[in-house]
């Protein structure tokens, strides 16, 4: 599957960037300016495949076994070029133009992420034994399933990014408009000579990297569980049951960046005649030919293999440092597992000659982690002596066991030599009721508890000590995330009503109410000895440093909402159009109280309709989807006004799938997405901001169709 992710990108002082008062003058929101535009082409292609296979076998009346496996894989292949005008210093502004000062520009043609072949493959194996009895229902069962997810660049015959760059240039932004400059100039800050910009001719060769990374997830559940049925005058199911889950996941990155200096051994940003960095000795033929989107003419592009042919034939041409790809494959190496294991019991209860339903019970659940990250602790390049004390200098500054930067680094900077451990025990109970009021309108009711946990980083991400040779400062403490935080808990409260039309559809309607506590927020603390224990750390050392980390928010954050959901066949058309549905849902909600932006980015209204058509031979769905503007975080800054935040605009996109029956085992399907191709806009607005300066980033994905063949023996 092919689709598009053509991107832009707006950079407006006193809008959604800040000013400094000299390079960028001081402004007011009414008056903002452009100082860096940024146009990507790009796209991205798709592959997947996937193969199943369950074997059932009856060893009785009551008992079977069942084992399944699964294999998938899927592979991407994704291009992002990127243009970039950048105004360093501004000369005159107005909300329609921008003139940088003379020599002030610079232009880069960049690929973030440019050229990179992803690969995941997961495969999961599962037993299970059921036991289907007049009296006791019993499963046990085992699983695993690991997914491999590698990215890689080199070794596929290119770079995984390139930067062509030109400085030293006056750039000029005239008739802008929300989406892009409708006129740039570029002439060269010395001569005042015109220059291309979507020439290759115009720029030096500046850096290339590799990005190689491999990352494995791993995953083991056990589980087991009866249940039997109580009959009397008050029907009564109960279940329980023991379960097990460990996850695990092992990640190594090692990025490696280049510098072009050609064969002469010089780095350059400006090419000059006979010069041996002009970017133009390696475009991209194959996209030569290819017009700009946005209204931009055709832009010669780096070629990324062409750049690694000549890296591989002339190695001298580019060079690298050895310290920073010691660094770079230290500060990824990451190992995290969380043990999870829960006990329950539940019980399903029939009131009211079986018109009241309850359902009810608690999970008892102990998450243990253990985690391995990077490490830094610069007293580890100091000298000391037999009884292991500090050597000092002339200076009374200890003594040092290596200066030069790779050695140092060995030293000071340990591979996963942060080990983290943290348990936790959490009680969750849950009720649900129903209750028909009528023949056609059922009441429904729920109160529940929720756990949310931190994520992996939040134990694997690093540590990094302090010089305990010098005295404490803010330059000078620990930091590292808090592994000792509590995951965040809510106590929800739903209540809906369900009509139902006699075998033709429903609608229903129903409220929820969410209180969540313990987010996690930015701190600075006294190192106690009980955060210290966390790691290992020894207090009497470090009890007089500061700890730069995280900690759980006082307040608590409400989250409430409706939703309405209706669905209805189409009955009353005549019998050739028989098999028609249609379907509409929609739901409103909103965070109180949410000071530290916990809820930044969810998505305040959304709904979806549709229609389906079924015959039995081919099947059609045809999907609407909107999702409302949010609000993200809040952007601070000099000339910004009080209010501006970052927000997620409004879109609706449409999805079309279908099936048709070859044979009875064989069916031919296709899946249509995005047909309608939406942009998908990022806007920083304060209550003053033009709506022309609004528009932050613009991406363009495109529509994404799969077409193939499924088959089921």
């Amino acid at each position: 599957a092919w689709s598009e992710r053509d991107s832009m990108v707006n950079t407006w002082r006193g809008a959604n960037t800040a000013t400094d008062g000299n390079a960028f003058p001081d402004t007011s929101p009414d008056r903002p300016y452009l100082s860096t535009y940024v146009v990507r082409d790009g796209w991205l292609l798709r592959k997947r495949s996937s193969l199943s296979l369950t074997l059932d076998y009856r060893l009785s009346r009551n008992d079977r076994i069942s084992l399944s496996a699964t294999r998938t894989s899927y592979n991407t292949n994704y291009d992002t070029r990127s243009l970039t005008f950048t105004i360093s210093r501004v000369a005159s502004f107005a909300p329609d133009f921008t003139h940088g000062a003379t020599g002030a520009g610079t232009l880069g043609i960049s690929s973030p992420n440019d050229t990179q072949d992803r690969s995941i493959t997961n495969y999961m194996p599962t037993l299970v034994y059921r036991h289907d009895g007049p009296i006791w229902k019993n499963e046990v069962g085992l699983g695993y399933s690991r997914a491999s997810n590698r990215f890689r660049d080199l070794d596929q015959g290119y770079f995984n990014a390139t930067l062509a760059r030109r400085t030293g240039v006056t750039v000029s932004f005239d008739e802008i408009f929300y989406l892009r400059p409708g006129k740039i100039t570029v002439t060269d800050g010395i001569t005042g000579a015109k220059v291309d910009p979507y020439d290759l001719g115009s720029y030096a060769l500046s850096t290339a990297s590799s990005t190689p990374q491999r990352s494995v997830s791993q995953h083991r559940t056990a589980f087991a569980n009866a249940s039997r049925d109580f009959h009397g005058r008050w029907p009564l199911t109960v279940k329980t049951g023991l379960d097990f889950r460990q996850a695990s996941s092992d990640n190594r990155t090692v990025a490696t960046n280049f510098n072009f200096v050609g064969a002469d051994g010089r780095a350059s940003t400006t090419p000059t005649a006979g010069s041996d960095d002009v970017a133009n000795i390696v475009v991209d033929r194959d996209i030569a030919l290819r017009t700009g989107p946005y209204g931009f003419p055709r832009i010669q592009w780096v070629s990324n293999e062409a750049l690694r042919d000549l890296f591989v034939a002339r190695p001298t041409t580019l060079v690298s440092d050895e310290n920073a790809i010691y660094r770079s494959g230290i500060t990824n190496s990451k190992h995290s597992q969380e043990r999870i294991s829960s006990a329950y019991l539940r019980g399903d209860l029939r009131l009211f000659d079986g018109r009241l339903k309850l359902t009810g019970g608690a999970r008892a659940e102990q998450t243990n982690i253990t985690a391995q990250g990077p490490l830094t602790d610069p007293t580890r390049n100091y000298q000391r002596d037999a009884a292991g004390k500090v050597i000092l200098g002339p200076n009374a500054r200890p003594l040092t066991l290596a200066s030069e930067p790779l050695a140092i680094s060995k030293l000071t900077f340990l591979d996963r030599g942060l080990h983290a451990e943290k348990e936790y025990l959490r009680l969750l109970p849950s009720v649900n009721a129903s209750y028909p009021i009528s023949e056609n309108l059922i009441a429904r009711g729920a109160y529940y508890f929720s756990l949310g946990r931190p994520n992996f980083n939040q134990y694997s991400g690093g540590l990094t000590l302090p010089d305990l040779e010098a005295v404490a400062s803010p330059t000078n403490r620990i930091t590292v995330n808090n592994a000792g935080i509590k995951p965040w808990e809510a106590r929800s409260t739903k209540f809906a009503l369900e009509y139902y039309f006699n075998r033709v559809g429903l609608i229903s309607v129903g409220v929820f109410r969410r209180d969540i506590r313990n987010f996690f927020g930015s701190t600075v603390l006294e190192a106690t000895p009980e955060f210290l224990s966390l790691y290992g750390l020894d207090p009497v050392a470090y009890d007089p440093y500061q700890v730069a980390t995280q900690q759980n928010l006082p307040n608590a954050v409400r989250l409430e909402g409706l939703n309405v959901n209706y669905r209805q066949a189409l009955t009353f058309l005549p019998p050739w159009a028989r098999g028609v549905q249609f379907y509409a849902n929609g739901s409103a909600q909103r965070a109180a109280n949410d000071s530290g932006g916990n809820f930044s980015g969810f998505i305040p209204r959304s709904g979806s309709w549709g229609l389906s058509l079924s015959r039995p031979t081919y099947n059609l769905r045809l999907n609407w989807n909107y999702l409302g503007r949010q609000r993200q975080g809040v952007v601070n800054g000099r000339s910004l006004e009080a209010g501006t935040y970052t927000w997620g605009s409004k879109r609706s996109y449409i999805d079309l799938t279908g099936e048709y029956s070859i044979r009875r085992n064989f069916a031919l399907f296709a899946n249509l997405r995005n047909i309608n191709k939406p942009s998908d806009d990022l806007e920083i607005a304060g209550p003053k901001t033009l709506e022309s300066a609004q528009l932050r980033q613009r991406q363009d994905f495109g529509s994404l169709w799969t077409i193939g063949i499924k088959g089921t023996f």
